[in-house]
């Protein structure tokens, strides 16, 4: 398996857990060698032992859980023909296997909690023309004016004014760099899987060519042009690239706001007569040091 890409993401590695899943459950359930109880215990110990290992990345982990998994599944098949070391070491396995495995894994079903209609919808979207970049600074207030504070989130700026922080902003926050770590996976597959693979099928049109006189191509959709399988990825690549520098300028864009923004806000708040505090309050950056 490639070391740039996740187990999850490999069709081989899904295909491989997704067989010795099912069938280390069909053996355990049509295992007559076992006791009615055993056969549930183990039956919860495969499927707790999955679910707790989904998220393997380590090589050495997946080669030790799958080995174990093979091993269990040859026992339950040798125990179909009662043999009696398998069904030794079955009887031997299950007692020894600790009680949070064997645990039945019966989910806990959270019940939604009832909203008050008549609420205010915190987790709803301003329209833009009341976005908070498009409203602020406020020509007056009527209590003492919150200046804001430029934070960032893993290179996505954004605003801090109050707390706790509104659900919306998490929202747009999560979603954001969700996307920015999709583009990148993106990235990572178009360089190191479908770029290498694109070109050795151009290495071998170029061998049927040469060798056999044989042309693959659509004179109804190219013409006389010979398309390249490299030519398309390419220009994948280069639209996830362009798409990863649009999200980079819009930061930028979006930071220079805020901090325009909080100058603003600054100025109003000074002749407002408040004291404003840079840095924190414990820790006050002192003048000089902005010079």
């Amino acid at each position: 398996m490639p070391g740039f890409l996740q187990p999850k993401l490999y069709i081989q590695h899904r295909v491989a857990a997704i067989a010795l899943y099912r069938a280390l459950l069909s053996r355990c359930s049509s295992a007559n060698a076992l006791q009615n109880e055993e056969r549930t215990l183990l039956h919860n110990a495969i499927r707790n032992k999955f679910r707790q290992n989904r998220k393997l990345q380590s090589s050495r982990q997946l080669g030790l859980v799958f080995k174990a998994g093979y091993e269990v599944l040859s026992h339950l098949d040798a125990s179909q023909t009662l043999n009696s070391k398998s069904v030794d070491a079955l009887k031997t396995l299950i007692p020894s296997l600790p009680r949070r495995i064997v645990r039945s894994s019966s989910r806990r079903r959270h019940t939604k909690p009832q909203l008050d209609p008549s609420a205010k919808d915190h987790g709803a979207v301003l329209p833009p023309e009341k976005a908070l970049l498009n409203v602020r600074p406020y020509a007056k207030t009527n209590g003492p004016r919150h200046v804001p504070i430029l934070a960032s989130a893993n290179g996505i700026p954004f605003l801090r004014i109050k707390k706790p922080q509104p659900p919306v902003l998490s929202r747009v926050i999560r979603q954001a760099l969700q996307r920015r770590i999709d583009n990148f996976h993106d990235r990572i597959l178009f360089l190191n899987y479908w770029i290498p693979l694109s070109n050795h099928e151009d290495e071998w049109d170029a061998i049927l060519k040469r060798e056999c006189g044989f042309v693959e191509k659509d004179t109804r959709k190219y013409g006389t042009f010979d398309p390249l399988w490299v030519y398309q990825v390419n220009i994948a690549e280069q639209a996830n690239r362009a798409a990863h520098e649009k999200d980079i300028k819009k930061a930028t864009e979006t930071a220079t706001r805020m901090t325009e923004l909080i100058d603003k806000e600054t100025e109003l708040a000074i002749q407002e007569g408040q004291k404003i505090v840079r840095g924190r309050k414990t820790k006050p950056i002192r003048d000089r040091w902005l010079k």
